[in-house]
């Protein structure tokens, strides 16, 4: 009766009825049996997913970010998010699975490229999107991910800035990835399913069951939000926020301290950075194309204590320790490098004669308040409060990234911490790494081993995926072990129980 109702409505309203024509002409009449099957519907499955990614990931931009970590409906529509994006990579693989197992990849090679991209591109957006989560996790990731896109020389690709990674997440990437979804949904409906050798299957082409179809569409958009509700809780907390330079200096004053004097004599890791690309080893944060120019003399000391003197009117002690000469200042440096090292105490060198451990001194306080975090911020070369750069910079120096959040919260590879979403050991997200996490492993074992040949392991994965149709044996592999009939039996095959 109801059903009735909406077609006399549509029927009725010209707009409706056209709109109604446009998308039944996307539809697939007449099918193999097997097509209206669970496993051969799992493309139109992932268009369900996506939608919801789309109206949850349009939800969490009109707030801004941040606001889904700090309200009970703003978690709410993050893991809706969360498990749309895990549902939709899941029915990807199983999508891929079942068209190799059956032969698909042999029949239409270009589609199977095209879903191989696609799974690429999905996979970078999951990545990115992980890292915009604003907890430990999403840290050491996006830490992680700045180091991975460096070693291939795309330093500009930088996880690191918030900012930017929002913009990559919520526009340029799903661009890409919405036109490569549209290109392959057209392509399937003008060509229909592929079918089968019937010298392997016996089959009868059917009409479709769009009726089928559509229940178990609607169950996967409520397992979806089902997921989303009941699990949500579970896989949110604890919500552990990402560290900074005020946990750093009320935890880890010494550290901060010696940190900062070598950021000031160029000995810090951010200045001894290197990294090993196809072009050979560079300093991304010494190219004049990139932004992040680093001095960080000036970043993380003369800056900073500047703003500092200036706003309290005080004596500028930097001032005076760099106008005597070389070698005095070289002795201040070490005096200060080792009180600090030695656990000296943070406000009894506010008293020193030493003018350099004065202003390290006075770093370290001003830390403990927040205001180091905010001119740190304010330094970004794009303006942006959500840049992070040198703030993760100065946490990576200082190894807290990869001591706590990497060991004590087991988000190291050592521990497969490239598929978590958080730090439970339950808490998985990114399963489908779980090979490359492997590689990062074994090759932490090997003295040679470089960040870019991890990088070149996960994308030469994607490769091999692409060619697959004319990788001998492997292509005709699921023909060798009879892997279609996993597919094509009496139970997607209704004329195979006669």
């Amino acid at each position: 009766m109801r059903s009735n109702f909406v077609k006399d409505i549509i029927n009725k309203n010209q707009t409706l009825k056209d709109l109604k024509e446009i998308f039944e002409s996307f539809y697939i009449e007449n099918l193999p049996e097997y097509g209206n099957s669970f496993f051969f519907q799992t493309g139109i499955f992932m268009v369900v997913a996506l939608i919801i990614l789309i109206i949850t990931g349009v939800i969490m931009v009109i707030f801004g970010p941040f606001w889904w970590n700090f309200t009970w409906w703003g978690v709410l529509i993050s893991q809706i998010h969360f498990w749309a994006a895990e549902i939709f990579m899941t029915l990807m693989i199983i999508h891929g699975i079942t068209m190799y197992f059956t032969g698909a990849h042999l029949r239409r090679k270009d589609m199977w490229v095209l879903g191989v991209v696609i799974f690429f591109v999905a996979s970078i957006q999951y990545a990115f999107g992980l890292g915009l989560n604003y907890n430990i996790v999403a840290q050491y990731n996006d830490k992680s991910g700045a180091g991975l896109w460096n070693s291939f020389y795309l330093y500009f690709i930088n996880p690191e800035n918030y900012g930017a990674l929002y913009g990559w997440h919520i526009a340029v990437v799903p661009i890409i990835l919405t036109l490569l979804i549209g290109i392959h949904i057209l392509l399937e409906t003008k060509r229909g399913i592929s079918n089968i050798d019937k010298k392997y299957v016996k089959y009868n082409i059917v009409k479709a069951d769009h009726k089928k179809l559509f229940i178990r569409a609607g169950l996967i958009g409520g397992l979806i939000i089902a997921l989303g509700v009941i699990l949500g809780p579970l896989w949110y907390y604890p919500q552990i926020e990402q560290l900074n330079i005020q946990y750093a200096a009320k935890n880890y004053p010494n550290l901060l301290a010696v940190t900062l004097i070598q950021e000031y004599n160029y000995t810090s890791g951010t200045a001894t950075y290197s990294k090993f690309s196809p072009l050979g080893y560079y300093n991304p944060y010494n190219l004049s194309t990139n932004p992040y120019e680093i001095n960080t003399r000036y970043v993380y000391v003369e800056y900073p204590y500047n703003i500092l003197v200036n706003s309290l009117n005080e004596t500028n002690y930097l001032s005076i320790f760099q106008s005597e000469n070389y070698t005095l200042q070289e002795e201040q440096i070490n005096s200060a490098y080792t009180y600090f090292e030695d656990n000296g105490n943070i406000y009894s060198a506010l008293n020193s004669n030493n003018y350099f451990e004065k202003v390290i001194a006075s770093l370290v306080l001003m830390g403990r308040t927040g205001l180091y975090d905010d001119i740190l911020l304010s330094e970004s070369p794009y303006n942006s409060p959500l840049d992070y750069t040198y703030t993760d910079r100065l946490l990576a120096d200082m190894s807290l990234i990869h001591n706590i959040e990497g060991s004590e919260y087991k988000l190291h590879e050592y521990y497969f911490g490239m598929i978590k979403f958080n730090v439970e050991e339950y808490q998985i997200g990114s399963y489908w790494l779980f090979y490359l996490d492997a590689i990062e492993i074994i090759g932490d074992h090997i003295p040679w081993w470089h960040t870019l040949y991890t990088g070149i392991a996960g994308l030469g994965f994607f490769i091999l995926l692409a060619l697959l149709p004319w990788i001998p044996f492997l292509n005709t592999l699921p023909y060798r072990l009879k892997l279609y009939k996993i597919f094509f039996n009496k139970y997607t095959i209704k004329s195979l129980k006669r």
